[in-house]
């Protein structure tokens, strides 16, 4: 299954616009974002592809997912009196951000974080390259308390 997951990103890497929008419709549904490039609609795509030929997300993870979602929105009955639940990050987070209509992938490294294929020191560097302003990386990916989410 791998390698017809690698073929299908490679098919969906090489094709053009229109064809992955065609391709997002038919698998999805819908259209795809207007802000999303022709690379973000490929990664998306292959995402799904892949999450399909391994069998998809399991229960139990799902599960988890919810909980914490649960837990930092405060609906939780887990979460305790005066203990804010912040998410901790490792190599290979994946982090989303929304910003300026466009969501933007971050994936965390030992050194840092990659964005848009360039590496950088910090979260806080990679808020910056993305805003144009400095700003607390963690606190601006949703990591820290007060974040804007």
């Amino acid at each position: 299954m791998r390698e017809q997951s690698i073929c299908s990103y490679r098919k969906l890497k090489e094709a053009d616009a229109a064809t992955l929008r065609r391709t997002w419709a038919k698998t999805k549904g819908t259209k795809p974002p207007k802000t999303f490039t022709s690379r973000l609609m490929s990664l998306a795509l292959a995402w799904d592809a892949q999450e399909a030929s391994e069998g998809g997300e399991r229960a139990q993870a799902r599960q988890n997912w919810n909980r914490a979602i649960k837990e930092r929105s405060g609906g939780g009955s887990t979460k305790r009196e005066g203990i804010a639940l912040y998410p901790t990050i490792s190599e290979g987070t994946r982090i989303l951000k929304n910003w300026g209509g466009t969501t933007h992938e971050v994936l965390v490294t030992e050194g840092g974080a990659i964005w848009n294929g360039e590496s950088y020191s910090s979260l806080s560097s990679v808020a910056r390259a993305m805003t144009g302003t400095n700003r607390n990386g963690p606190k601006f990916f949703g990591l820290r308390e007060g974040a804007n989410l």
